[in-house]
Order: C-alpha cells, then sequence, then structure tokens
C-alpha cells in the first residue's frame, strides 16, 4: 500500500489551486495511508457535494446571494477540520518518523488537473450560454403574422399547426390586431395561454373566452383545450377555462 502521504499545507494550497476535487484526492491518498478507507471515501464524497454546491449555488434562490468567498471559507474550512480534527497527529508521527510525503511537484500538478477539470463545464456553460439548450420556438400564421410560442420538445410544430388552424377558424386569430399566444401539451390536453390586460378579469370578456374554448374544441375531439388567461406573464394566471 502506498503510505505516502500529504501534508496539510500542500492539502491547503492545492485546494486553493484546485477546488474540492484536488482537496478529495489529496484527503483520499492520505486517509487511505493512514488506514482509514472509509473515511477516505467519505472526503471524495464530500468534495464532490461542496462542488456541486457551487456550481449549483448561481441556481439557487438562497445561495447565489452569496459572495464568492464563502465557497472559498467552506473548503478552508473542511480542510481544516478534517486535518485537524482526524490526521494531525498521525501526520505529525508519519512526518517526524521520516516517512514518504508526496512532494510539492505532485501536489501543484493534482492542483492544475483538478483546476482543468472543474473548470472545463463552467467554460463549456458560458461558451454555449443557457439560450442554446433553450428549444423554444415561435411560429408565425395569417396576414397579421399572429405569434404561438412552444417548446420543439414538449409539443410538434403539426400539431402547433392545428392549433393555430384553430384559433383562425374559431376568430380569434384576426385581421384586426396582431396575437402572441403559448401552447403546450400536458399528457392528451393542448393547453393555450392568453395574453391579456387588465379586461381578462371581467365576467364578459371571461365568457368570451369560454366560447372561444369550446368552439376550439369542437376542433380537438380527441384532445381536452385548456385556456389560461394570464396578465404580463404565464405565473400570473387570472383563470383557466377547461
Amino acid at each position: 500500500m502506498d503510505e505516502n502521504i500529504y501534508t496539510e499545507r500542500q492539502i491547503l494550497t492545492g485546494v486553493l489551486i484546485g477546488g474540492p476535487l484536488a482537496g478529495g484526492y489529496y484527503f483520499w491518498r492520505t486517509l487511505n495511508a493512514f488506514g482509514k478507507p472509509n473515511l477516505a471515501l467519505l472526503a471524495v464524497i464530500t468534495a464532490v457535494a461542496v462542488l456541486a454546491i457551487s456550481f449549483g449555488s448561481n441556481f439557487i434562490p438562497v445561495l447565489d446571494r452569496l459572495p464568492n468567498f464563502v465557497f472559498y471559507a467552506l473548503q478552508i474550512g473542511l480542510v481544516l477540520g478534517i486535518t485537524r480534527g482526524y490526521l494531525l497527529n498521525d501526520m505529525t508521527q508519519h512526518i517526524a518518523a521520516g516517512k514518504a510525503v508526496y512532494g510539492w511537484g505532485n501536489t501543484i500538478i493534482v492542483a492544475i488537473i483538478s483546476m482543468v477539470i472543474t473548470l472545463v463545464p463552467i467554460l463549456a456553460f458560458l461558451y454555449l450560454g443557457p439560450g442554446s439548450f433553450d428549444r423554444t420556438t415561435t411560429r408565425s400564421y395569417g396576414k397579421l403574422k399572429h405569434e404561438i410560442v412552444f417548446d420543439s420538445g414538449n409539443i410538434t410544430e403539426l400539431e402547433v399547426g392545428r392549433i393555430a388552424s384553430a384559433l383562425t377558424s374559431a376568430g380569434f386569430f384576426d385581421e384586426e390586431m396582431q396575437k402572441t399566444v403559448d401552447a403546450e401539451k400536458s399528457n392528451d390536453r393542448f393547453i393555450i395561454t392568453m395574453y391579456c390586460n387588465e379586461t381578462a378579469r371581467d365576467p364578459e370578456f371571461i365568457e368570451l373566452s369560454k366560447t372561444l374554448r369550446s368552439d376550439v374544441q369542437k376542433l380537438f375531439p380527441a384532445n381536452p383545450i385548456v385556456i389560461d388567461l394570464v396578465i404580463g406573464t404565464p405565473e400570473n394566471r387570472i383563470t383557466r377555462l377547461e
């Protein structure tokens, strides 16, 4: 068994350069050298978890407000907690007995490799951008270019075309005012989101929308039609007609 270990100073330096992956590797090697495989595995799992939290911090409402130094402090705190809590005596005795310690060259190489592995997905995400994975599509219909916005992974263009034809036949897609709706599919249901102003709260407008839904429904005997009346954003739904 390889009895080489990394010192506390090496681990701290390597983590500052290479992040949690480097720390996980250093602890895995060192703890195994001391005959603590369970702690070594836990250290690797913890390193991956810290890396995942760091990556996901930009997308988690509470964590996205934390400055970056908090995550560096977390990593340094974990290093000191593990070394001072579980390894300091073993490290001291190991070095005092003249046993092998990994060199600084090895330490830095591991740190650089860990840094590269960590940066590749970050740079790829920044290069591609969230929009690269956006399947939102817009199709226009009629003289006024009425728009239907949809996710091509959720509903097909053929189905969207049928919805456009139904909205045209029902008189919603007219030649007086350009309109935009969202369309999505949930199981066998078609959900049409219509953007309105405050008139969407008017009982008379709601009754007209119910008539529209009924007219569209007649053209989709196998698919229940749902119409959401919203103001501003889809989250601000005034009523659902189904």
